[in-house]
This record gives structure tokens, sequence and C-alpha cells, in this order.
């Protein structure tokens, strides 16, 4: 399937009929494209069999990062002239997402000029985007490299041993108390540190959307939280232009919107949702739903059922915060019209987040959230790289996911 994407006034839309305009990489000649997904598959392999990109920039791959539907993420020394060497992240992409090499491409295409135009969007909720090359084929995004976990990865048992080996009794009790609620093997997070966290990606994506994109794959594994405590919204390689069609599913089916689940174009009403379903998550310690295997049409029932469901959801001590669980519910509407109409009215609207942040301090239950972050994660640095190495988790590592 070809895609090429036309503007159309302000909206970008989709033509599947021209075959034309595809650019292939040399040494693919067009008679070749039939074999080329085979062939782009076995280059994807042999880049992460030798641990780096060597062509045209050197990239020597350090560690894996992430990894998602859409590739890998390592981290890499990239060896510059006269010996300068610097750290980052380097995106490699899958192609066995695609269904021929045609349309991988056509995809990369998209991904470098969306790039050309995302990389103004310097904020310091945002992972900063440098450049996209290609080797063999294969597209290959730089990033800033960021130490620290993904949220996902917060939510994990796994440093919490290491951390509390590490803490005195005063320092653990402080973060149990402003950052995590700690049941057996579920963690969740405290609703002040969830607050925190939604509140940055909202002005992240209010960046985005005040641009005309959408993330459109906002979850847990694409939130960052570095050393000192910021939180970064990570991976735009699926951002999308507002009221451009995707060639196919986009995003991570859990965090999706309803609308999106049935093919409708989303927008940044899909962003809100998606975030209120990683609140929800943050506040539970749990998965919306636990599936072993993806079923589209059993999480669009679920997300259907989301309201009448939602106060049994979210634990105790939430239920009782009103103005929490009705702005949840506001996120999460089924019909996106009864969502915040943009992010920044999910931050600083009448009914936003800074309203539950304003009752956290007259009540003397807030904090200074990126402090206690940046102390906690100061606990979990490896001596002897002084980065945060952790063992994976459920698969990948989770420096920076993809």
């Amino acid at each position: 399937m070809m895609t090429e994407y036309i503007p159309d006034g302000d909206v970008v839309r989709m033509d599947l009929r021209d075959r034309t305009e595809v650019q292939r990489p040399r040494g693919f000649e067009p008679d070749e494209v039939g074999d080329g997904l085979a062939r782009l598959t076995e280059a994807y392999d042999a880049i992460v069999r030798q641990g780096g990109v060597y062509f045209p920039v050197a990239y020597e791959f350090v560690r894996e990062l992430g990894r998602g539907r859409q590739g890998q993420v390592f981290l890499a020394r990239r060896h510059g002239a006269r010996g300068c060497v610097t750290e980052h992240a380097i995106k490699i992409f899958d192609p066995r997402l695609y269904e021929s090499a045609e349309e991988y491409w056509t995809d990369m295409g998209r991904i470098a000029r969306q790039l050309s135009l995302l990389q103004r969007v310097q904020t310091p909720t945002s992972v900063a985007r440098h450049a996209y090359e290609e080797t063999r084929g294969i597209g290959c995004l730089q990033m800033d490299a960021i130490d620290g976990l993904d949220v996902r990865r917060l939510l994990s048992p796994s440093h919490l041993e290491l951390a509390r080996s590490r803490s005195s009794d005063e320092e653990w009790k402080r973060f149990t108390t402003a950052i995590f609620r700690v049941d057996g093997d579920r963690v969740s997070l405290q609703p002040g540190i969830v607050i925190y966290i939604m509140r940055r990606v909202l002005r992240s994506l209010e960046r985005l959307h005040g641009m005309g994109f959408l993330h459109s794959d906002i979850k847990p594994g694409n939130i960052m939280i570095d050393r000192l405590g910021s939180v970064k919204v990570i991976d735009f390689g699926r951002a999308l232009r507002v009221g451009e069609a995707p060639a196919f599913l986009l995003g991570s089916p859990m965090y999706m919107a309803p609308e999106q689940h049935q093919r409708e174009t989303g927008t940044p009403r899909s962003d809100i949702y998606s975030l209120g379903l990683v609140g929800i998550e943050m506040l539970r310690g749990e998965l919306l739903l636990e599936m072993e295997h993806i079923d589209e049409r059993v999480l669009l029932s679920t997300k259907q059922a989301l309201d009448a469901a939602l106060l049994n959801l979210l634990p105790e001590h939430v239920r009782g915060n009103h103005a929490l669980v009705s702005s949840l519910r506001r996120m999460t509407a089924l019909a996106p019209q009864e969502r915040y109409a943009s992010a920044r009215e999910a931050d600083v609207g009448d009914a936003g987040l800074r309203v539950i942040d304003k009752q956290l301090v007259v009540a003397d239950l807030d904090s200074e959230y990126a402090r206690d972050l940046a102390d906690y994660l100061k606990k979990l640095v490896d001596p002897g790289s002084g980065r945060i190495e952790l063992p994976s988790i459920f698969g990948p590592s989770s420096s920076f996911t993809g």
C-alpha cells in the first residue's frame, strides 16, 4: 500500500492511489521493491547484531534502552571529528510493522518531514529530536539521551529494593509518602505526584497541538522522569498532523481513545484521553485491563463502560477527591466533545488540574515533587557508569522507550 500525504488547506489528507512518489534508497531498484521488505528486515537485524550504525554517521550502541512495535532505541556514542565522542539516543525503525518496502519508506518520509517541523517544539517537557538518517534503507532517528526512568518503570517494583538499601529510614518514609504507595508487588503513585506528572505532559501537548500536531502515542513508556525530577514526553515517531488520517493503526491500543479504535481521525482530545488513562493507571498501579493478547473489541467495550466503572476502579484514598475524579472522568469521556477542549484547559482551566494542585497546597499535602523524584532517582545511579542502569522489565529496558 502506497501512501502520500498531500496538503489540503490546513489539513493533510492521504492519497492511497499514486504509487510514483516513493523515494527508494540507493541500491533498491524499482523491480526489486517486491523483495525489498525481506532485504530491509535483514538490514535491520544486521544493524542490531553489529551493535551500531556506521553510515552516514558512526554511532556505536552502548546498550538497549527500549523497544516497541516500531523498533528499538539504543544509547549510542557518536564518533565525530578529532575524537569528539558524544552520547545520544538512537531509534531504528523496524520494517516488520509494514506490509511492503514502499509503505516503510513512505512512512519514513513522513517521519523525516515531520521532524523538520517538530524540531521547533523546544520545551522543557519534550525530548529534543535532532536528525533523521538512513543506513542500508533503515530509518534512524537521533534524539537526546535522557538519564532517568519512564513512568512504566516507575510503576514497577523492580527498583524499590535497590533504592531502599541505599536510603535511610527517614528518606524512605519521605519517598513512600510523597511519591509511592506500595502494596505488596503493586506500586502506585501518590495523587500529588500524579498531578505533577500530568500537568507537565499537558504543557508538552499544549505546545505540540499549537503547532498543529498530535502525539498519538501517549502512554507510561513515553513519559520520562530525568535525574532532576523533570518530566519529558518522548517518542514523537507516531505524531500526526491534526486532521491527518493514519496509514494504519497507530499508537498503543491500551491507551488509544475510543474513536481511534473505530478508525476515526484523532484530535487533540484523543491525546487528552490517553493521558487520562495514564493518570488512572498511575493512581491504581495496574493496567486498565490485563490482557495477554490485545483484543480491540474488548478494549473498546471496556472504555465505553469506563465512566460508570471509574469510581470503583480508583483506590479508596482517591475516590474522596471529587475534583480529581471529575477531572479524570472528563479527560476520559467517551464522546470527544465532552472532554476538555484543549490541553491548556485541562491544565489551568477553571476545572483543570491546577485546581487540585491548589487544594493540596491548602491542605498541606503538597511537596517539592521534582526534588523528591530527583532524590529518589539518585539512589538508582550505578556507581560505575554514573547512569541509572537497572535490569530490564517486561522484556525491554526503560531508560528510554519507543
